[in-house]
């Protein structure tokens, strides 16, 4: 590889790839070495090869096959066109066996874009050309901020939903007595594999309930068995209580003025 220019050493490694295609090593429908092997090859960070091979990607040289590596196209778009349909048609395809054989049910929020593209080592954008199939197939539907759930939005679970789902049950069963302390954000983003913010949308649902509150020095406590049990999908704090109060006998055409303010106003909720 030639050291004479002063372009960056990702530009230089590309450069110098590029020049190996053109001239058959690797012939076009190769696979392109590992990022491990080329950075042992170079002496660089596979860092450094990822930003070189982004580069051949761009130019249409090399394509990403799912869970194989970059495939040599050589200077032929069409054919870097057609490995990019069969990357997203790939993914989908996974997918939707998954959906089919019950690894992935009706309500369960999907990977985002970003896990997606990572599972299967292409972009963002061929991860959303997949998704989008599934949506068209009606298999998937997106939630405006939530993001992609299987089956319609009347199923649509998100994690926090089935985190504060189980909090719930541990709280019914005994296993979290009234009065104890919950474990911290990370401890429990860790033990349910999600992230923090998840759990915070958690136990937001949990205090919108009173079955747990915030106490200063100690942090989250169990306030209160849950009511009723684990709530039905997508059933609110509002429609929560609509339940309880019917629950207990409130005559229908009766109205409850609600806790909740919508539109800066309190709302009136037939019941």
């Amino acid at each position: 590889m030639s050291k004479a220019t002063d372009a960056p050493t990702y530009v230089r490694i590309a450069e110098d790839i590029r020049s190996r295609i053109t001239q058959g090593d690797p012939p076009a429908g190769a696979m392109l070495p590992s990022e491990a092997a080329l950075a042992r090859t170079y002496g660089v960070a596979r860092g450094t090869v990822r930003q070189a091979v982004a580069e051949l990607e761009r130019s249409g040289l090399v394509a990403s096959e799912a869970g194989r590596g970059r495939r040599v196209m050589g200077g032929d778009p069409a054919a870097a066109n057609r490995a990019a349909a069969t990357q997203y048609e790939t993914i989908a395809e996974t997918l939707r066996k998954r959906i089919t054989s019950g690894d992935l049910v009706a309500g369960q929020q999907l990977p985002g874009e970003a896990a997606i593209a990572e599972e299967f080592a292409v972009s963002k954008g061929t991860a959303r050309q997949a998704l989008q199939m599934l949506a068209g197939e009606r298999l998937i539907a997106a939630i405006h901020g939530k993001g992609w759930f299987v089956g319609g939005p009347e199923h649509a679970q998100t994690r926090a939903d089935v985190v504060a789902d189980e909090f719930r049950k541990d709280i019914d069963t005994g296993k979290l007595a009234v009065g104890s302390v919950l474990p911290g954000e990370n401890a429990l983003a860790q033990e349910h594999g999600v992230g923090r913010i998840t759990i915070r949308r958690a136990f937001a649902l949990l205090e919108a309930e009173g079955v747990i509150e915030k106490r200063p020095g100690k942090g989250r406590v169990v306030k209160s068995r849950s009511k009723g049990g684990a709530l039905p999908p997508r059933c609110g704090h509002l429609e929560y209580r609509m339940m309880e109060i019917r629950r207990q006998g409130v005559p229908r055409g009766d109205e409850v003025v609600s806790a909740g303010v919508q539109g800066g106003r309190r709302r009136v909720v037939p019941v």
